[in-house]
């Protein structure tokens, strides 16, 4: 009888873990960038992390046809363990939960940064003021910032 006891405590424990990695196995894209209004130059900069395949996709972009800026695009592969670094900072309840629009962004062109996360049943952005962080997402914001500059940085 102990051991139907233990398998019961086994099957829901696995229940549990794969409720919960089946949220985040269900994100299937993760991007970030920043754009100003008033401004000459590249100014809308974003990366798109994408499950599959696992890559990021990076682009600067003028707001209006400026001949010395034109659109930029690279790609450029992800490993398997970044993806899952990136994804583990998701909380989609929490995301979900937040305001479309956070503050006043690009208010006296300070620049508007935001997040996109689009999973398997649904999509969700968030935009908000430049350099800021919005309570319950910080470490995702760090960490696309920390990949945004990186990546743009080498274009």
């Amino acid at each position: 009888m102990q051991s139907v006891g233990w398998l019961i405590f086994v099957l829901a424990l696995l229940v549990l873990v794969v409720n919960g990695e089946s949220v985040k196995s269900n994100v299937l894209s993760i991007s970030s960038g920043t754009s100003f209004g008033e401004c000459i130059g590249y100014c809308r900069k974003s990366i798109t992390v994408t499950s599959t395949p696992p890559q990021v996709s990076i682009s600067k972009k003028a707001n209006f046809n400026q001949a010395s800026y034109p659109p930029v695009y690279a790609t450029v592969p992800l490993t398997s363990s970044e993806l899952v670094s990136l994804v583990n900072l998701v909380n989609i309840e929490i995301f979900q939960s937040l305001d479309d629009r956070i503050g006043c962004p690009d208010c006296a062109d300070g620049g508007a940064e935001w997040v996109q996360i689009i999973w398997a049943n649904g999509s969700k952005r968030v935009t908000f003021e430049n350099g800021k962080t919005v309570k319950g997402i910080e470490k995702l914001i760090a960490k696309l910032r920390q990949m945004r500059q990186a990546y743009l940085s080498e274009m």
